[in-house]
């Protein structure tokens, strides 16, 4: 099965955002990743990162 790329990051002015991350995030958390959505001003932009990359 191939492996399928998910986005790592959105924009934050999108109404369709929020949705769309917390697809991925699921994915990613049902695939066994520990993943947390933040907020960087520095673009303007949604990330899911790694919970223990949130402290850093």
């Amino acid at each position: 099965m191939p492996a399928v790329s998910l986005p790592r990051q959105l924009p934050a002015g999108s109404a369709r955002s929020l949705p769309m991350l917390d697809a991925v995030v699921e994915v990613l958390r049902a695939a066994g990743e520990d993943v947390h959505v933040v907020y960087s001003a520095h673009g303007d932009v949604f990330k899911v990162v790694p919970r223990q990359d949130m402290a850093a």
